[in-house]
């Protein structure tokens, strides 16, 4: 059984309050894990930044049971950051105003190695939907 008195960081299985600054969306996200959580994170439709609002609602709950299709914060995995790392060398590798990436590297491959390296799997939070998780993806 877990010591739930003890915990690294004050986020730690608190359900947090994130908002649109203009108040259109608010989403409530809950950390899985007793790691750190972005300040904003993007919104579902990817138009618009939510900001980790209102500190003092936050509530710390152990046994919360999200449902299908919430949003959560988990440790990142190393297939999530491989997806991440190949994502953003795909976005970035052909651009004229990233050729230094191009120069460092030399590879596609051994970019993404590069930004695999300093990815901090299992440590970074991930904001992943509940029902995607594979079984045992997130502590409880």
């Amino acid at each position: 059984m877990r010591d739930f008195n003890r915990y690294r960081h004050k986020g730690a299985f608190c359900l947090m309050k994130y908002a649109a600054e203009d108040g259109s969306e608010v989403e409530w996200i809950w950390n899985s894990r007793d790691g750190v959580t972005p300040f904003c994170v993007s919104n579902r439709t990817g138009d618009k930044m939510l900001q980790h609002v209102d500190w003092h609602l936050d509530r710390r709950i152990f046994d919360y049971q999200p449902m299908p299709c919430e949003r959560i914060f988990v440790d990142l995995s190393p297939d999530r950051a491989r997806q991440r790392a190949e994502r953003t060398i795909e976005h970035y590798w052909n651009r004229d105003d990233c050729a230094h990436i191009r120069q460092l590297f030399g590879t596609k491959e051994k970019a993404i190695e590069g930004l695999l390296a300093e990815s901090r799997v299992g440590e970074a939070p991930d904001l992943v939907e509940f029902g995607s998780l594979e079984p045992g993806a997130y502590r409880r």
